[in-house]
């Protein structure tokens, strides 16, 4: 008689093995890469379901102006239509053939529907209705932001309105930018643009600060008790740092100033003196006590800010140029917005906001974010100082350029060199009102020039509106 048990006992287990083998591969490509496999742009079902999703809009602070919205056509496919285009630079694209990006990227769960409410999401699978995302209600003030791009217009450079008390991005420009609207169809052309319209200036650009920089230099020395706002420095015209000379781009009305007037006139020679009695330790500490080597906590793409090497500071010409803005610092506009925000608000620097809060389509708030700090810079009695110097740059030095008629400011202008034959670029900083701050305005023209000149004007306009 043949005995069967053996085989049958090789056949189960082989049966036994195919299962366990389809079972893990089913959990592990199920579960375990199941985040991986749906984000694929070539998942097919993903990008079909997506098509159909009814995305949630993206309305203006005012919670009524509408500047992105979702239609679907009768198939049920949908389309994402962004009326007001220069606003790319915060709203940022979505697209099913490449990378999301701006609030499109980092609101995407919202906007999709996949965070919320789970009753809903559940009812809308199960009846085949489409997907209907949630709505953000942004920071963003139509108005002040058509006023920036059409007073940046053709220029290559940024603007940033920001809210000192909560944090709120009032209005944010770069120029130039692009469409999102026929993204797709020129995505490969413009990642190739030598105008770099996809690198939103404002956030990502690196800039030599020039002169808005003695700011912070300002801000360390009164921190560390390295200088007092009424000790007075000569000026001649000329300070020489190890046979280096150091110049002032235009000659103050004095030759002897205290520091609220080295800021007002903009005396690299007496900043340049202050960066080396501050040394570059101290120098070092304040930059990092503004945020410089960490990026901002803003909810689109952004950079750090970049004090230098360190053996570039610890140089004596190299602390003397980083002083006064020169050097190898680098600085993107909204940290320098953000800076003038922490001296305004007692030191405290705000966390950037550009949503308010996350909506049902019917109304229904489900979360709201609420304004808050992100790090304290300097203490309360550095940050008045500063801030008073800044006042009288506005009401006596070169910031006059800044202030609208009958409206005191605090400000700074900055005309960075960037050496050969590139013309500078040009800055502005402000606050306003002086005595009770609403608005603080960063204007930054690339190659523009002088700052007074080309970017004070600028931020003149936009202080106008928004204190109106």
């Amino acid at each position: 008689m043949i005995d069967l048990r053996t085989p049958l006992r090789h056949v189960a287990l082989l049966l036994l093995v195919g299962f366990l083998s389809v079972a893990l591969g089913a959990g592990y490509w199920g579960f375990v890469r199941a985040e991986a496999l749906n984000a694929r742009p070539d998942n097919a079902r993903r990008v079909e379901r997506e098509r159909r999703v009814w995305r949630g809009a993206m309305l203006a602070r005012d919670g009524e102006t509408v500047l992105v919205e979702t239609v679907l056509d009768e198939e049920g496919i949908a389309e994402r239509r962004y009326h007001y285009p220069l606003l790319a630079p915060v709203t940022g694209v979505w697209t099913l053939r490449y990378t999301n990006t701006g609030l499109e990227a980092s609101f995407d769960e919202w906007l999709a529907g996949r965070r919320g409410e789970p009753l809903t999401q559940l009812l809308d699978n199960l009846l085949h209705r489409p997907v209907r995302g949630y709505d953000l209600v942004l920071t963003v003030d139509p108005a002040l932001q058509a006023k920036a791009d059409a007073l940046l217009g053709n220029r290559a450079g940024a603007i940033v309105v920001l809210d000192p008390r909560t944090g709120d991005i009032l209005a944010l420009a770069s120029h130039p930018t692009y469409d999102p609207n026929t993204f797709d169809e020129q995505a490969e052309a413009l990642q190739e643009s030598p105008a770099h319209v996809l690198l939103n200036r404002a956030t990502q650009g690196l800039y030599t600060p020039g002169s808005v920089f003695k700011i912070v230099t300002l801000a360390g020395v009164l921190e560390h008790r390295k200088a007092r706002l009424e000790d007075v420095f000569e000026d001649t015209g000329l300070f020489v740092v190890n046979g280096f000379p150091v110049r002032d781009f235009q000659r103050p009305p004095q030759t002897r100033l205290d520091l609220p007037r080295a800021l007002a006139y903009s005396s690299n020679v007496v900043f340049a003196q202050l960066g080396l009695r501050l040394g570059p330790d101290l120098l070092r500490e304040t930059a990092r006590a503004f945020g410089f080597g960490e990026v901002p906590p803003v909810d689109i793409e952004a950079v750090a800010s970049s004090l230098g090497r360190d053996d570039f500071l610890l140089d004596q010409v190299g602390l003397a140029n980083t002083a006064y803005g020169q050097g190898q610092v680098q600085v993107t506009p909204l940290h320098m917005a953000l800076i003038v925000a922490g001296i305004v608000s007692d030191g405290v620097m705000p966390r950037p906001r550009l949503v308010q809060e996350v909506r049902t389509p019917d109304g229904q708030v489900l979360r709201r974010f609420k304004p808050s700090g992100w790090r304290r810079a300097v203490s309360r009695r550095t940050a008045a100082q500063v801030r008073e110097a800044m006042i009288i740059s506005a009401r006596e030095g070169y910031a006059r350029a800044g202030a609208p008629p009958g409206i005191a400011i605090g400000g700074k202008t900055g005309t960075a060199q960037l050496g050969g034959n590139q013309p500078p670029h040009a800055w502005f900083v402000a606050f306003a009102p002086a005595d009770d701050p609403r608005v603080v305005v960063v204007v930054l023209v690339e190659n523009g020039g002088i700052g007074g000149q080309v970017a004070a004007p600028l931020a003149r306009a936009l202080i106008q509106q928004a204190l109106e």
